[in-house]
């Protein structure tokens, strides 16, 4: 799902504590250290047989105060178990069509 009413990266329990581990964030509440984020692989999405990366510079968040934190979070909405919410983080970085006459979405660069 791609939402432009939320603002991170929602995903399944398992799969964010996943990701959370492999980038060195707590999975209790996504912080990481800010100097991670140039050595940080992308994360990519893989729709329709096409990748999307994601790169540190677009998921780490720096905060006012100074800790950085990730954009990805446990989806909590009642959706099937496998199910990803890619909100303006994502959005951010490719361009979206959302054709409703035909019931689809197109993402390019």
């Amino acid at each position: 799902l791609v939402d432009t009413r939320t603002s991170l990266i929602l995903g399944p329990r398992r799969l964010v504590n996943n990701i959370q581990k492999l980038i060195g964030a707590t999975p209790w509440d996504s912080k990481i250290s800010c100097f991670a984020v140039n050595t940080l692989p992308s994360i990519i999405f893989t729709i329709n047989g096409i990748n999307y990366p994601v790169p540190a510079q677009a998921y780490i968040l720096k905060d006012s105060r100074g800790p950085c934190y990730t954009t990805f979070m446990e989806n909590t909405v009642r959706t099937s178990r496998e199910t990803w919410i890619l909100g303006n983080v994502f959005l951010r970085l490719y361009f979206s069509v959302f054709d409703k006459g035909n019931d689809r979405i197109g993402l390019a660069q």
